[in-house]
């Protein structure tokens, strides 16, 4: 079936089209979770939030405002998983996540475009320094950069202004810059 089909009979309270909707895309829900996280504990966690806020708010997705489902869902899962951090925070668990294997994709059997810059050292180096950014940092860099969000995008998606999301990724990029400058300039 359509998911816009799909996405209209969820609109209407049919359990069976969101469910149908939560088999599309909960994998790929789980693998950006997964990415921020590196736990499948706490990506599960983000996923089946995502998808309970996303049930509950289904009758507030408007085709004219939205590009689409999967763009609508991935902005409740980056909220989410900014709570995620926010929580932890607050429960003073750790203000470091680390990125060690963020580039895997967790279950699939083909190497995704990530898993081959994580075999080089590039992208080594660049999980290393990645490490050392503040959970916004990470996230803000990630949403820009390798999922090519624009500035407004992130901000929007992030609840917070386009200064913002600019500020902390010029910080992440100057951060990384200084990091990576005297290990890549030896070459």
């Amino acid at each position: 079936m359509n998911e816009n089909v799909n996405v209209m009979l969820a609109k209407e309270g049919n359990p069976d089209a969101f469910r149908s909707l939560y088999e599309e895309h909960g994998d790929r829900i789980y693998r950006i979770a997964f990415r921020h996280t590196k736990s499948q504990a706490d990506a599960e966690d983000i996923m089946q939030n995502t998808f309970i806020k996303a049930y509950r708010k289904i009758h507030t997705f408007r085709f004219d405002r939205s590009h689409s489902f999967s763009g609508w869902l991935n902005t409740i899962c980056m909220n989410c998983t900014m709570d995620f951090f926010r929580k932890q925070k607050r429960c003073r668990k750790t203000d470091q996540i680390p990125l060690e294997g963020a580039f895997k994709d967790p279950q699939s059997g083909n190497p995704a475009p990530e898993d081959r810059v994580e075999s080089s050292q590039a992208g080594t180096d660049i999980k290393k320094a990645m490490s050392l950014l503040t959970p916004k940092q990470r996230l803000i860099f990630e949403m820009r950069y390798f999922q090519h969000m624009d500035i407004k995008s992130i901000a929007q998606t992030l609840k917070c202004s386009q200064s913002n999301i600019k500020t902390h990724s010029v910080r992440a990029l100057a951060k990384l810059r200084k990091i990576l400058e005297p290990v890549w300039g030896k070459s």
